[in-house]
């Protein structure tokens, strides 16, 4: 019964979980025909990681509008787009799926400003990455089982969110827990992830590309002549002249993301399948030996997506008003590290133990690495109050 629901329509070179290379700990069996990998989503879906994504900011400062995408909305986005695409090129859906939505669960408050301000608190003391942040909230800082910490992900999904955004070519750009991970576990980090990771990949860069857009249109931050020169945007707003001189904005934004949307997914499902028919892929190993991606555009289309990615960063990115928002986030971020360091009392009863050991009996860089997965773990919401309530402004 169990092969019969997973193997629906799947190519040869899709991860099947019936296959699956198991998980860290041994785990209890399925329930309901989930598979191995819809247990992984739903374990993900279920952390309370993943909720607090709700209130974390994805480029808008949420306080400002309730229509701005969070980083919770953002990674639903990317969710979607990576199991219609997997699904329609006959890969593992459920794989796919499940290493969108635990793709971002290491990014800490305010975004990449938080990010930024965490790195440089921790330069030195083994660094800060949202990506290895997934992956160290997925095998350790969740904690809801008796028998294990993390969720206990399957080797294929926490290869996906190691690897989503391609293989580590060289050793010292390998993140500490990956490092100490792949050492027990070999996760072939030089070579190419799944055909499902490099979806879920791909449809990251689709998403924010074209959501950031959609929000700073409607921010108001840029209008729709600034886009005039911008490939393939250019022909999208030709095609709705009439609509501009109505003054149907809204919609116009709506109709131009939306289409954006389509040209990208359309042009990499075309090219995606032309290489992996030509390729004749006999199973999910010989595309991670593969010495190239396998789901991608092609050259010129990623190149106008590049050419959107960097008007994104001038217009939006590095935008003052953007930068005023979020400008007292890095004094914030280190007013309250070198608090909680310095007062660890003033953490959860939970945090102030780690392995049945006092946070006092911490070396120093130990104990910076709780504070510091305490503080990333927070939502925008909470690390204010937390600002107000340890007087920290």
């Amino acid at each position: 019964m169990k092969k019969q629901v997973e193997q629906r329509n799947l190519q040869k070179f899709a991860c099947d979980s019936n296959y699956t290379r198991g998980r860290i700990y041994p785990d209890e069996g399925l329930q309901f025909n989930r598979t191995e990998y819809q247990r992984d989503r739903d374990r993900i879906l279920h952390s309370e990681s993943f909720r607090r994504l709700k209130q974390k900011t994805q480029v808008f400062v949420n306080q400002n509008s309730d229509h701005f995408r969070t980083r919770l909305t953002h990674t639903l986005e990317v969710a979607q787009l990576a199991r219609s695409i997997s699904r329609y090129l006959h890969l593992n859906d459920d794989l796919s799926e499940a290493i969108a939505l635990a793709h971002d669960l290491g990014h800490p408050p305010y975004g990449h400003a938080g990010e930024d301000a965490l790195a440089g608190i921790m330069e030195g003391s083994g660094g800060f990455d949202h990506n290895e942040q997934s992956i160290r909230i997925v095998t350790n800082l969740e904690n809801n089982y008796f028998k294990f910490r993390g969720l206990n992900l399957t080797f294929e999904t926490l290869e996906g969110i190691m690897k989503h955004n391609g293989p580590y070519l060289k050793v010292s750009k390998i993140p500490f827990s990956i490092r100490i991970l792949n050492k027990h576990h070999d996760f072939k980090l030089n070579k190419y992830p799944s055909a499902e990771a490099q979806v879920a990949n791909i449809c990251d860069d689709i998403a924010y590309v074209s959501h950031d857009l959609n929000d700073g249109l409607n921010s108001g931050l840029i209008q729709i002549e600034d886009l005039k020169n911008l490939p393939i945007i250019n022909t999208l707003i030709k095609k709705h002249d009439n609509e501009i001189l109505r003054n149907n904005k809204k919609i116009l934004t709506h109709q131009i993301t939306k289409n954006l949307i389509n040209i990208l997914v359309n042009n990499l499902v075309k090219t995606s399948s032309k290489i992996l028919k030509m390729h004749k892929f006999k199973n999910s190993a010989e595309i991670q030996n593969f010495n190239d991606l396998v789901i991608k555009m092609e050259n010129e289309m990623y190149k106008n997506l590049l050419l959107i990615k960097k008007f994104l960063l001038e217009k939006i990115y590095k935008n003052k008003q953007i930068l005023n928002e979020l400008k007292g986030v890095n004094y914030k971020i280190k007013n309250m590290f070198n608090f909680l360091h310095e007062n660890p009392n003033q953490l959860p009863i939970s945090w102030q133990f780690s392995e049945d050991i006092s946070i006092l009996e911490l070396g120093k860089s130990k104990r910076k690495r709780v504070v510091c997965d305490y503080i990333s773990g927070m939502t925008d919401t909470y690390f204010n109050l937390k600002i107000k309530e340890f007087n920290l402004e």
